[in-house]
């Protein structure tokens, strides 16, 4: 049904079909209008040719009708509504006759049924009424009637001379003229509006095409805009001048500028990840060349005194210490290249498994841990990358407060969402440092590595959340991430963890 309603048309079916029925109603009105006007002027016609064939048997019937000249007045009446008589009515006149004062016949075109010089009379009413009305007549007038179910047109002429009446010519005549000449002119315009209409409809599609083409082209334009397919979109050529061609000009100026605009975000992009490699790579080859090189001294000490017994518990734990520092560095880069590796599912209790770490990170540490899970099996996470977040953000935290302090740990569910919150009441983050906590290999800890919070954001950004940190120092720091929760009701996508 929705198929159907017309609201659920293409534009290139409304405007052709709203333009044929325009242009069908306009004729149509037009044709009736004609035809309603021809039918007034053939019945004008008509009646002025009854009441002028009623006045000619008039103005030659004085003489005959003093005369009681029947013969006379019946070729006047014959010769004026023949068709050879002026007006040519034969066809027409269904009724005439001359009658005198006192309402007798004195000629009949139908003298066999009613015999001259006797009264008109019948034995209905009406006719009774209409002959009164007709002898009481002093001017002339032609009217409509009706009688036995049929429609005349009749016109009563009185006969007079020097102001006296001796009788009245009355005629009659059918309207079938009027129907016949009607439907005459009716299929002439008839014609001529299904031609014109046939004419403007063909018009009106023509160019209700002709505006519907650039818009369709507008349409699949800016269906594949919003895909962001640029490759497909083929330049609108305007064929007017006017909004519609100023709209297609505008397009075709608007995709050509999103479309240098993507190919500069795409260059921008990959300058930004070269750049990137290469602020990575600087970093781990800075982050390495230190150990490296106090490591490189160390055995170039030992080599050149192989027989100093005090050089070896002297630099072996040097060199260990460097190994390690190299060794967490790789694990890091690690840590950020295994992004993509499988996903496994599990509800909250998975970040349950990282509090058995965190309590070994404290280990005799004066820190107090507050750990408060409410995510319970609501909600299906991504248990590899948040257990690894969750850790990074506490382990930070521990770090910050590793001279005595709290750290919170609290995850819930809110809007649709996972959030985790790691609050210390450590020393903070200056405001100046805030947008680089998140940079490779910044650290404000002398054997820190700079990678935990750059790996914590870059798995978060993995997993379309978002990460914030609020902090002010020595008020303590706050990191806050967010990730879509997906409900266990929902198919799970892979394998959960028991």
């Amino acid at each position: 049904m929705m198929i159907v309603h017309p609201r659920y048309w293409k534009l290139g079916i409304k405007l052709p079909l709203t333009i044929i029925a325009a242009v069908a109603g306009v004729a149509l009105t037009v044709g009736l209008a004609v035809i309603a006007q021809e039918r007034s002027r053939i019945r004008q016609d008509l009646e002025e040719k009854a009441l002028l064939v009623a006045r000619g048997v008039s103005g030659i019937a004085y003489e005959a009708v003093l005369r009681n000249d029947y013969w006379s007045l019946f070729k006047a009446l014959s010769s004026m509504t023949s068709s050879s008589g002026p007006g040519g009515v034969s066809n027409d006149a269904v009724a005439g006759m001359v009658l005198d004062v006192e309402g007798r016949v004195l000629a009949h075109l139908a003298p066999e049924n009613h015999p001259l010089g006797l009264p008109l009379l019948g034995a209905d009413p009406s006719q009774r009424q209409w002959l009164k009305d007709v002898m009481q007549s002093a001017t002339s007038r032609v009217r409509t009637i009706h009688q036995d179910g049929r429609e005349y047109v009749e016109s009563v002429v009185p006969i007079q001379s020097n102001g006296s009446t001796v009788g009245v010519v009355v005629l009659r005549l059918s309207t079938q003229e009027i129907e016949t000449r009607t439907a005459a002119a009716a299929v002439i315009v008839i014609g001529i509006v299904l031609v014109f209409g046939a004419l403007g409809s063909g018009f009106g599609v023509y160019i209700s095409r002709r505006m519907v083409r650039p818009l369709n082209d507008l349409a699949d334009g800016m269906a594949a805009l919003g895909k962001g397919d640029f490759t497909s979109i083929v330049p609108i050529r305007p064929r007017d001048h006017d909004e519609i061609g100023r709209l297609a000009e505008t397009f075709n100026r608007m995709a050509g500028e999103l479309a240098e605009k993507r190919q500069l975000e795409q260059q921008l992009a990959v300058s930004e990840k070269l750049v990137a490699v290469g602020r990575i790579a600087a970093g781990v080859a800075h982050e390495v060349n230190n150990p490296l090189a106090g490591m490189l001294n160390c055995l170039d000490t030992i080599r050149r005194y192989p027989d100093d017994p005090s050089l070896i518990p002297r630099y072996f734990p040097m060199i260990e210490k460097g190994l390690h520092r190299i060794r967490a560095i790789v694990q890091g880069l690690l840590i950020e290249l295994k992004g993509d590796s499988a996903e496994i599912w599990g509800d909250g209790g998975c970040l349950e498994d990282v509090k058995d770490l965190v309590l070994v990170e404290i280990g005799t540490l004066p820190v107090q841990l507050h750990w408060r899970n409410q995510l319970g099996d609501s909600y299906c996470v991504n248990c590899g990358p948040m257990q690894q977040v969750v850790l990074n953000l506490v382990k930070n935290a521990i770090q910050a407060c590793r001279d005595g302090g709290d750290v919170a740990f609290r995850a819930f569910s809110q809007d649709d969402q996972v959030v985790v919150e790691v609050e210390d009441n450590g020393p903070g983050i200056p405001l100046e440092r805030l947008d680089k906590v998140f940079d490779p290999f910044y650290t404000n800890r002398p054997d820190g590595t700079g990678l935990g919070l750059w790996v914590t954001y870059r798995l978060v950004e993995k997993m379309a959340g978002i990460i914030e940190v609020e902090s002010e120092p020595g008020q303590g720091c706050l990191f806050r991430v967010r990730i879509p929760g997906q409900a266990l009701r929902r198919q799970r996508p892979t394998t959960e963890v028991a």
